[in-house]
């Protein structure tokens, strides 16, 4: 979970001087909103008190350009970092929030306080490109070595880019290794998820759809993905299948390591962090696949299957951050056990 941290948006400060690029920073925090909003992310918004800020004054108020609504979260600071002396944290943590994108006013004082506040809070951080500012006379400049210094220390700079346009340190951050315990709601949300498949594809085009991974392996942890794959005829129309699976909510990741027709479809993931289920849709022709070998053999011998749930703990609290590492560290446990399958 990912939330949007707005820092003193508030009239006393809006209205003091004109803001720098004061449009582009309206419409950058307006569209991030939006966009957190729509992913059903936290939005949380500080209000800073002193004696040019009183608490109840048009000052202290949001300006009301800002898209905020009632049950956004307010949190009042009397410190530049919005972290101190408040419940922010605890409020993020009780919201499952592990990142965080911050914005606001101003640039150089309480939105690089509140960010390195974050990080020292123990968050991934990011602060959101154009949606902070200043009325300084060197603004431009300030925003610029504030933003470098601030990478430096290990914020992100949240350009609201598309997943596809995510590096894989980003994508790292934005989601994390996440371990759960085993839940039947992973094998119903596999049979619901089929049957929308299956009712979208022309049937002829459907050799065999499979519920493969972790979570279809019952009593072991993982991570709440749910994993299918499908397997097609050589007959299927490739750009059709795409067409359907984007109608349905999917987005298409081409694989040109994996076996034709070299693509995955996921769902579950915006720039905003995960939203939803979260689904693979590996997607095959016809063919005698090593997961489905690996998935019956550990259905069916529960201690090698309690050891890969050991080492895929260990892995995701080493790498959390770092999902190529996690599945790269887990590769010769599972050709090790693909090679009794065969036996």
């Amino acid at each position: 979970m990912k939330a949007l941290i707005l820092i003193d948006i508030q009239n006393g400060l809006t209205h003091k001087k004109t803001l720098y690029k004061e449009s582009i920073f309206l419409e950058s925090v307006n569209a991030a909103i939006k966009a957190y909003r729509d992913s059903d992310s936290k939005i949380v918004f500080v209000q800073h008190n002193n004696n040019l800020l009183k608490k109840g004054s048009v000052d202290w108020e949001i300006d009301n350009r800002i898209g905020k609504q009632e049950n956004d979260f307010v949190i009042q600071k009397v410190h530049g970092n919005a972290f101190q002396d408040t419940d922010l944290k605890n409020i993020l943590e009780d919201s499952g929030v592990h990142s965080i994108t911050i914005g606001g006013l101003v640039t150089h004082g309480c939105v690089k306080a509140t960010c390195l506040g974050g990080l020292a809070a123990g968050f991934n951080v990011s602060v959101l490109k154009n949606g902070h500012t200043n009325w300084n006379k060197d603004a431009e400049s300030i925003i610029i070595e504030t933003e470098k210094e601030l990478i430096k220390r290990g914020v992100l700079l949240d350009a609201n880019k598309s997943l596809n346009e995510l590096t894989a340190r980003e994508l790292g951050q934005l989601f994390p290794i996440i371990i759960q315990d085993y839940t039947d709601k992973w094998k119903d949300c596999y049979q619901t998820e089929k049957q929308i498949i299956t009712s979208a594809l022309s049937s002829p085009d459907i050799v065999s759809i499979d519920h493969i991974g972790s979570t279809a392996i019952p009593g072991i942890k993982a991570k709440p993905t749910v994993d299918i794959l499908l397997q097609l005829s050589q007959q299927a129309d490739i750009k059709k299948l795409e067409n359907v699976f984007l109608s349905m909510g999917y987005q298409l990741n081409e694989r040109p390591d994996n076996p034709p027709p070299h693509m995955t479809f996921v769902k579950g993931y915006s720039p905003q962090g995960f939203k939803g289920q979260a689904y693979h849709v590996h997607v095959r022709y016809k063919g005698d696949w090593d997961e489905i070998r690996f998935r019956d053999y550990l259905r069916n011998h529960d201690e090698i299957a309690k050891e890969y749930e050991a080492l895929k703990v260990e892995l995701a609290e080493r790498y959390r951050n770092n999902r190529e590492a996690y599945t790269d560290l887990k590769a010769d446990f599972v050709k090790k056990v693909n090679k009794w399958t065969q036996k």
